[in-house]
């Protein structure tokens, strides 16, 4: 059975968005501050998906973003981090400006640096078509897929808004399914490819292979490596660069 098509997440998984966001953040705070606040606020938003209702309709992820960034800037303990984001060195007297520009650095980001090359290869030696498939706004995914320079490898861009439902909700890999002319008989012709073990376990339920990508920036609550392991049948990666020998093998096994 051909693998007919990719389905990759995008922050974290092809995309460094740490970098973004610590440049984004106030000079005033250390290169540790900045790192150690990025870090968790994408575990803080994380926390946020898992625990809304299954098949909530999506919220727009910039209000998100901002939302928990101010979440995080109230608590006792960021108090003086706190500060750095405010233009009367008040805790309670935060910047719209100094917010404004911390969440708009999630829409431009690099990639790293084996995604390029990677995704060129499945498409060159599988003919496999690559989709990005993740929560987020089209526009988000529109101002990433241009900053990062992946656009000549990336088919099309599926976004939780445009599908009307978030990940992990199933329906969202079954509409995707659907789209790509699929259908949701044969999910073993798509994988995802992730760094987030939620986003695999929700498409491993319905029915997709998967592939997990190991990225320093993401999964800090994932500490079972050898779950991780196994719940992906082997297929662990630390970077694009043995993308396409995985999904020839998982290829070659179905046959």
């Amino acid at each position: 059975m051909p693998l007919k098509a990719v389905f990759l997440d995008f922050m974290g998984t092809c995309l460094d968005w740490h970098s973004s966001v610590v440049r984004a953040l106030p000079a005033s705070l250390s290169p540790e501050e900045r790192s150690a606040l990025a870090l968790e606020w994408r575990q803080a938003f994380f926390d946020d998906i898992k625990s809304r209702p299954p098949g909530e309709a999506p919220e727009d992820i910039d209000v998100v973003h901002e939302r928990i960034l101010r979440q995080l800037l109230r608590k006792p303990e960021k108090a003086d981090i706190a500060k750095a984001f405010s233009s009367t060195n008040s805790t309670h007297d935060l910047s719209a400006t100094v917010i404004n520009a911390a969440v708009q650095a999630w829409h431009q980001m690099d990639a790293w640096p084996d995604v390029h090359v990677g995704l060129q290869r499945v498409r060159d030696t599988l003919g496999c078509e690559v989709f990005v498939l993740a929560n987020g706004t089209t526009r988000l995914q529109l101002d990433l897929v241009r900053s990062s320079g992946l656009s000549p490898v990336i088919d099309m861009l599926f976004s939780s808004q445009l599908l009307g439902v978030a990940k992990p909700t199933p329906e969202i890999y079954r509409k995707a399914l659907d789209l790509v002319g699929i259908g949701r008989e044969v999910p073993k012709e798509a994988v995802m490819v992730a760094a987030h073990a939620y986003d695999l376990r929700a498409a491993k339920a319905v029915g997709l292979q998967t592939v997990y990508i190991r990225r320093w920036t993401d999964d800090l609550d994932e500490k079972d490596g050898d779950k991780l392991l196994r719940e992906n049948d082997g297929h662990m990666l630390d970077s694009f660069d043995g993308l396409a020998s995985v999904l020839q093998k998982m290829q070659a096994d179905q046959k």
